[in-house]
């Protein structure tokens, strides 16, 4: 028997970063009295429509294992809707797997393309997973800064220079989680015709879709030549507000699913049948019950964007979709996680670290508008009140 300690772990796996949210947790250990702008967890329930039809499920009293990639029903809808809305023709058969969320899908793609050696570029500030999933794997995350100055809009010529004959694929969130930009058609196509010089294979993450503000956005996965290296990630969790359901497709290339089909296999069987309900009938949630939710977020992002930007010595690039802004506070202390702690026992005001979504995250905070609205209000007031105050 070998022996119960650390030496016996995976090395790759011993390597994963930890999230740095545990020092913000702890910051907030008995403090009741807090206005969160930090989660990404809405404080909403979700449509009538999705709650109905998961309580006629259970009412059922079946819960037995599904088809172990979703219900046929399921992936056929989600095809229509990648057909319908995003322009994507994918095989609901053979190209869509319904995951535990996105979280599980960016895993086992990661997992199944990626080899030892293997390098990921990541434009950055990143969502953290995609830099863990790379670690991992035995893989090296190559960081690509996004710059404020540019919009954190990616530079080709810095993508170009990232590139090595090791490079195998890059991953990226649009819109963005943590920045709120939403790339334009023009920045996607760039993104394609460099993913094909360099021969590489894209997974975009578009879990925020629905929350783009500022016209349709543009899949990548719908370009020329682009179905054939694409992994397309979303769900339910933002746009139906069924985070803790944990339900999420990915839709990727027929030659590489069918390999990718035996590890989600091994890692979840199949996704859970209540959730599976609910997701069938989100995709028939009718305009009325939708449009009111995205009207709320875009309506709380635009506020509480104008009311960081106008903070003095901060700036802010405006947010085109998500829930969030990525305001630059380094005025105010180049230590990200220092600051953040500070805003929470002076302010009582939670944030998260720009560094929580990489190194190149340092001097910035991430602020959400997930948080009921007058818990956003409060927060918004108090951040003011403590920057005024930093003024006198």
């Amino acid at each position: 028997m070998p022996q119960a300690d650390a030496s016996i772990i995976n090395p790759d796996v011993a390597a994963i970063p930890m999230s740095q949210r545990e020092a913000i947790w702890k910051a907030m250990l008995g403090r009741n009295d807090l206005a969160n702008l930090a989660s990404g967890n809405p404080d909403m329930i979700m449509p009538a429509s999705v709650r109905e039809a998961m309580q006629h499920h259970v009412a059922e009293g079946y819960a037995r294992y599904t088809d172990y990639y979703g219900f046929r029903e399921l992936r056929e809808g989600i095809g229509c809707m990648l057909e319908r809305d995003w322009s994507l023709s994918i095989d609901a058969e053979d190209a869509i797997i319904v995951t535990c969320g996105v979280q599980e899908g960016l895993y086992i793609v990661m997992r199944s393309i990626l080899k030892p050696g293997d390098e990921v570029i990541i434009p950055s500030p990143h969502y953290g997973t995609y830099y863990q999933n790379t670690i991992v794997c035995g893989a090296r995350p190559v960081l690509v800064p996004l710059e404020e100055s540019d919009g954190f809009v990616p530079d080709v010529e810095r993508l170009e220079a990232a590139v090595t004959s090791k490079s195998r694929a890059i991953v990226f969130c649009n819109p963005s989680n943590p920045l709120g930009v939403v790339w334009s058609h023009e920045t996607l196509k760039s993104l394609a015709d460099f993913a094909r010089s360099h021969d590489l294979l894209v997974l975009v993450d578009e879990i925020y879709r629905d929350y783009t503000f500022n016209g349709e956005p543009l899949s990548i996965g719908s370009l020329p030549g682009m179905a054939r290296r694409t992994f397309t990630f979303g769900g339910f969790s933002k746009s139906h507000l069924m985070m803790g359901l944990r339900i999420g497709f990915v839709a990727g290339p027929m030659a590489l699913m069918q390999a990718i089909k035996k590890l989600h296999y091994c890692v979840v069987l199949c996704p859970s049948v209540t959730s599976q309900a609910a997701a069938l009938a989100a995709l028939n949630c009718t305009e009325a019950e939708l449009a009111p939710i995205r009207r709320h977020f875009a309506a709380q992002l635009d506020r509480l964007y104008r009311h960081v930007a106008a903070l003095p010595g901060v700036s802010c690039v405006a947010p085109g979709g998500s829930f969030y802004v990525f305001p630059n506070f380094s005025r105010y202390g180049a230590d990200a996680m220092a600051f953040a702690i500070r805003l929470i026992e002076e302010a009582g005001v939670v944030t998260l670290p720009g560094t929580e979504f990489g190194e190149l995250g340092q001097g910035y905070l991430r602020l959400s508008v997930c948080a009921n609205e007058s818990e956003v209000s409060e927060g918004i007031r108090r951040l003011e009140t403590f920057i005024h105050d930093q003024q006198g």
